[in-house]
């Protein structure tokens, strides 16, 4: 077949397009960032420390024809990446720091809530996603009255600034809290035991249950590198990438795009469109009715941070449920690097939410609650910092805007025959590795006959 045009040049567009490659002549990606990649690209401070955009330790999928394409280059340069088996990731919740699990103990709720949320959960007679309108129905159906105003409540009204009867009732599984820690090693074993319960449940420490899936990190620079290897690979098969480039015009004619034209003036014929990028853009090209849906996002920042002492916290990463802290999740690169004592003491410090502080106020009101949470020394004093404001920031999921999605998705399927949208455009997926396998599915189902 002659032409193909990939719009988004994140990991979705990159690894499309290197599959795409197999199928069509000709090959054109378009981003309208200066580079690929999206939030997988890292940044280096004067001082020559790398720092990335969020946490993103790599993983297999665990399907070979998904990695040989993801990782082909990393195991090509094994000596150029760390190789984890066990995720260490730590957490904390009502101002206790949990150090060997990602998932909010049950067990650091008040003691009269413990036991009853640890009863309500185990007696909660379930409800599906699709059976549930919201958030707080699916929980309450799911977990119990105490977890769900005792966690989920306060975590949802920190990370999403919204009450849960306005959220998707999946939107937690994008924070870590379809799971919860029971309390001893003993007791989650024990209950773990029950297929009702292990999907609710989590093991003590991350030690047990471990998968045996790879994990990756590399040893210089950040994750940036792995893009640099997928950009590579797609050139090699011909691709031709445009960055700085956007999509301003959409040629439509017998049901399908024609032609795309840019903003540089690139007119592009194509045989197929592979779009990763929110398909409301493609809606208002192609002239497509809108509803009239109100989207919010919740402000987000990072803050890296080089501190003169080593972390108390020997985690690869960790997650700040603790709702009354700034911070959601932390990296801690040196742990993660095998060198927690050797410096230099750098982390990454993701924060979602509106706190109405001058920056510096912000970075200092972070630090001093990852002291009292026991995750930095009491004595640390922060050498530099510097700060990364999204964009964008992080949508919120409420079920008005994820049903609207899925309405945008299902509205240019039905319109436009030569289409695939996946990435952003996915309707069903969120977590990178679960939307590459999407995307390889739907693109070998449509051109691996060909």
């Amino acid at each position: 077949m002659a032409g193909c045009v990939v719009v988004g040049g994140g990991i979705a567009g990159l690894f499309s397009a290197i599959l795409a490659s197999k199928y069509f002549d000709k090959v054109t990606l378009i981003e309208s960032a200066e580079k690929c990649g999206g939030l997988l690209c890292s940044w280096q401070d004067e001082d020559g420390n790398y720092f990335d955009l969020g946490t993103h330790i790599l993983s297999e999928t665990g399907d070979p024809n998904v990695d040989d394409i993801l990782f082909r280059d990393v195991h090509k340069n094994k000596q150029d990446w760390h190789h984890f088996e066990v995720m260490k990731v730590s957490s904390s919740f009502n101002g206790q720091h949990y150090n060997t699990g990602q998932f909010v103990p049950l067990n650091f709720l008040a003691e009269q809530d413990y036991e009853k949320a640890l009863v309500q959960l185990l007696s909660a007679k379930g409800l599906s996603i699709d059976e549930a309108d919201n958030l707080e129905e699916f929980a309450l159906n799911n977990y119990g009255e105490v977890i769900t105003d005792k966690i989920f409540r306060p975590i949802m009204h920190k990370l999403q600034s919204a009450e849960l009867k306005d959220l998707h009732p999946s939107v937690h599984y994008i924070f870590g809290l379809s799971r919860f820690i029971p309390g001893s090693a003993e007791l989650a074993r024990e209950l773990k035991q029950s297929p009702k319960y292990d999907k609710k449940l989590a093991f003590a420490s991350y030690y047990e249950g471990v998968s045996d899936i790879p994990k990756y990190y590399p040893k210089r620079g950040g994750v940036e590198l792995w893009v640099d290897y997928l950009v590579e690979q797609a050139i090699e098969l011909g691709v031709e990438i445009c960055t700085s480039e956007s999509v301003t015009g959409l040629r439509y004619e017998n049901n399908s795009i024609a032609e795309v034209t840019t903003q540089s003036g690139k007119k592009l014929q194509c045989d197929h469109v592979i779009w990763t990028i929110p398909p409301v853009f493609a809606l208002k090209l192609l002239d497509l009715p809108l509803a009239n849906v109100p989207v919010r996002f919740c402000p987000t920042s990072l803050h890296h941070f080089v501190l003169d002492r080593p972390f108390l916290d020997k985690n690869f990463y960790t997650n700040v449920y603790d709702t009354e802290s700034a911070a959601f999740r932390v990296t801690f690169y040196p742990n993660i690097n095998h060198e927690p004592t050797e410096g230099p003491n750098t982390c990454t410090v993701e924060v979602i939410g509106e706190f109405n502080l001058e920056e510096q106020a912000l970075n200092d009101r972070i630090i001093s609650e990852l002291k009292s949470l026991g995750y930095i020394e009491p004595l640390a004093q922060v050498l530099s910092v510097s700060t990364t404001k999204l964009a964008m920031g992080f949508p919120q999921l409420s079920t008005a805007f994820v049903n609207e999605k899925i309405r945008q998705v299902e509205a240019l399927e039905s319109k436009v025959e030569n289409i695939t949208l996946l990435g952003k455009a996915s309707k069903s997926e969120f977590f990178v590795y679960s939307i590459l396998q999407e995307a390889f599915g739907q693109l070998t189902g449509k051109f691996g006959g060909h």
